[in-house]
């Protein structure tokens, strides 16, 4: 089950345990990290004899720094190679722009052998860091940048491969190895809890997972699925909390951090094209009576095939029956509505969409719930029901108007009427900080259209009246 602050992954991964270093444990809990001189001192792990290791390291630190802003990678080098080696945890700075530099290195080299030493001391950089980890982030102030999590780093670490691994690592270069490097760091966060999945982390996840899938349609193809529901999901909830969040300039700034990666994903999956009909239909009819008894997938493939379009199909329409006869849900309950309403059935049809709210446990729920039968109501062009159900939506949870609304707009834009559309989706944006992205795109296609109708209407009136003045003439010159 996907968590407010987390992303749901199919890859399992091992349990990390950060390793102790006999060598910094007496300094745990009596020393002052943030204090530069004594964390330098501490640092120095070095063999060559010194009586400064203070001066000794601050000196190589000093160096690194200038050679960075003098963009002198090679000179840099040298600096930064003697603090990897004898005093790791002097700055993060040889992380942060240690990464910088090698990434560097590796784009302008020429030659494969030593692009491959670089990326490997670049992933070597990364491991580095998570060992002594506990120390770095000691050093830092808390709320000060520069602090990381575990899952942090190895994203950051799938981040580097995944942009200059290309030409270095050899056949050993695949999107599959990316995709598990970007999984197991988006655990890793979710397994330390405390804090979100950050919403360029979730959008460059996805877009290995869509390059897998254009690797591979059919073999990725359910990953895929479940990939971008999952990553859409998480947007979506943090976008949630931002409305929730009673200071506006964090409000704005979680929309900012999650409103871009969800129109980013929610583009390359419609690109995508992973959501034909007939290709989804082929992927889950035999896997639906295969697990014909099985109550938690076929909720998953209602959903699948739900989200895409999917829900007036037979394969749907039969995993609904499934999950019917094994416990009724408000899923399966809708799924049985439409198949209703495919038979001519209206009244059962109604008397499923009533039982799909009854099965809902609270009016936040059932709110959801009239959006959901909404939207399929939509897809089926039942406008006017769907109007009902979206008043509905908004009457049992007044904190939906903005996605009601937004819902709104699209249907009467399917009907032609562009100013109501568009008073919808200024209502949509104004009431819910969420949707405003996505209500400021809609009310732009809507201005398009109805431009392109207005342009419409023009050229067919200018051409009525020219038929209109030719059939005069022709009148009048055949009454001569």
């Amino acid at each position: 089950m996907i968590m407010i602050k987390k992303i749901a992954l199919a890859l399992a991964t091992s349990a990390m345990v950060l390793p102790t270093f006999a060598q910094y444990e007496k300094y745990e809990d009596n020393t002052d990290f943030t204090d530069d001189e004594t964390r330098w001192k501490v640092a120095y792990i070095g063999s060559e004899p010194t009586e400064n290791p203070g001066k000794m390291v601050s000196g190589y630190v000093t160096m690194m720094q200038m050679y960075y802003s003098a963009q002198n990678w090679e000179e840099m080098y040298q600096n930064w190679k003697w603090l990897m080696d004898n005093a790791p945890i002097a700055t993060v700075s040889i992380y942060a722009r240690g990464s910088v530099m090698l990434g560097e290195l590796i784009k302008a080299n020429k030659d494969v052998a030593q692009k491959k030493a670089y990326l490997d001391e670049l992933m070597n950089l990364f491991d580095t860091r998570l060992k002594y980890l506990k120390y770095l982030n000691a050093s830092i102030p808390e709320g000060k940048r520069g602090r990381a999590t575990v899952g942090d780093v190895l994203i950051a670490k799938a981040n580097y491969y995944h942009i200059y691994g290309y030409g270095a690592d050899g056949n050993d270069y695949t999107y599959q190895k990316i995709y598990d490097m970007y999984a197991k760091g988006i655990n890793a966060i979710n397994e330390e809890g405390g804090r979100e999945v950050k919403g360029l982390y979730i959008q460059y996840f996805f877009s290995v997972s869509n390059e897998l899938y254009k690797l591979a349609n059919d073999y990725y193809r359910e990953q895929y699925l479940n990939d971008y529901l999952s990553s859409t999901e998480v947007c979506e909830k943090m976008l949630q909390l931002a409305k929730e969040e009673p200071d506006p300039e964090k409000a704005q700034r979680i929309v900012e951090e999650y409103d871009r990666p969800l129109a980013v994903i929610e583009q390359v999956f419609a690109q995508s094209g992973a959501a034909n009909r007939d290709q989804l239909i082929a992927l889950f009819t035999p896997k639906v009576e295969a697990n014909k008894q099985n109550l938690d997938y076929l909720r998953k493939a209602m959903t699948l095939l739900s989200a895409n379009g999917c829900d007036d199909t037979d394969v749907y329409y039969k995993a609904a029956e499934y999950a019917y006869q094994i416990e009724p849900t408000y899923e399966s309950a809708i799924g049985m509505a439409q198949y209703s309403k495919k038979e001519g059935k209206q009244q059962d049809m109604l008397t499923y969409y009533k039982k799909a709210i009854e099965l809902c446990s609270t009016d936040a729920r059932r709110g959801r719930i009239s959006l959901i039968i909404a939207n399929s109501l939509i897809n089926n062009k039942q406008y006017t029901g769907a109007l009902v159900y979206l008043d509905k939506a908004i009457e049992y949870n007044s904190e939906l108007a903005g996605q009601a609304n937004l819902k709104k707009a699209a249907v009467y834009t399917a009907l032609g009427q562009y100013t109501d559309a568009l008073n919808y989706c200024q209502e949509a944006a104004v009431s819910d900080i969420t949707v405003s992205g996505s209500a400021n795109r809609l009310a732009e296609k809507i201005r398009t259209a109805q431009s392109n109708a207005q342009a419409n209407a023009r050229a067919q009136a200018a051409y009525d009246a020219y038929i209109a003045k030719k059939k005069a003439e022709e009148d009048f010159w055949g009454k001569k």
